[in-house]
């Protein structure tokens, strides 16, 4: 589905296009031509929110938090450098959240219903699970992700709108920026000097898959990249979990 562009990287969603030629020479009798590709159907633009010519980030990204309150879905990040996941699965009709948090073969996992949170063990041969009151969403800032968005797109001078695509049947704006020269701050190693970006966001303003590629000034680098899926019927539930009755 995703392959690498350096570490990772979002799929590729623009389309291919071409022109057909004119005036060249006939082709030898009994050889087809062979034809140009079509060029893909030109979509009506997807509303994003502009501040100063750019696209206003922060904008979108209340657009997007706001339009993921309301929907179940599900959200799969991945970060690179070094490699981990997160996923979030929400169910508002049932009220029942799953958060799975990876770091390489160690994974942590959480459901929370009905105010009480729900952890796997892996310590504990008597237990599956532990039992707390649920204070937030654990192993993630933010549910719709907004938090870990903002902390990536703010390092960046500005993002412009690079065109408009389709994706599972729906029109995407597709947003970039290729920042090569990002200025320090102060002497923090982790501070970003280059970044290559882009995300996708549909007409209700959900930001539907991001790839995001930076070098920190230390030369170390990291990789983001981030799917959401709207529309989803149930959290899907772990073994561990089988015994709680999430959906009984």
């Amino acid at each position: 589905m995703w392959r690498p562009l350096l570490v990772v990287a979002v799929v590729a969603l623009a389309g291919c296009s071409g022109l057909l030629a004119s005036g060249g020479a006939s082709p030898p009798d009994g050889q087809a031509v062979t034809p140009a590709p079509v060029p893909e159907r030109t979509e009506r633009p997807v509303a994003l929110p502009r501040v100063a010519g750019d696209v206003a980030v922060d904008r979108v990204l209340e657009r997007h938090d706001a339009a993921l309150a309301g929907r179940s879905f599900h959200r799969h990040t991945e970060f690179a450098g070094p490699e981990s996941t997160r996923d979030v699965w929400v169910d508002r009709d049932a009220d029942v959240v799953r958060v799975q948090r990876r770091f390489g073969p160690l994974a942590d996992d959480a459901i929370v219903t009905n105010g009480t949170l729900y952890r796997s063990v892996s310590d504990d041969p008597r237990t599956d699970y532990a039992t707390l009151e649920a204070t937030g969403t654990p192993y993630v800032a933010t549910r719709s992700g907004v938090a870990t968005l903002d902390r990536l797109f703010g390092v960046v001078e500005g993002y412009d709108r690079v065109g408009t695509v389709r994706r599972d049947g729906r029109p995407l704006a597709v947003v970039a920026s290729n920042d090569t020269e990002v200025p320090l701050s102060g002497a923090d190693p982790d501070q970003t000097v280059a970044v290559e970006s882009r995300f996708y966001v549909d007409r209700q303003g959900i930001v539907r898959y991001v790839d995001h590629w930076a070098r920190r000034s230390d030369g170390s680098t990291v990789h983001v990249r981030m799917r959401i899926t709207t529309g989803l019927d149930r959290v899907p539930i772990p073994w561990w979990a089988e015994g709680i009755g999430v959906y009984d």
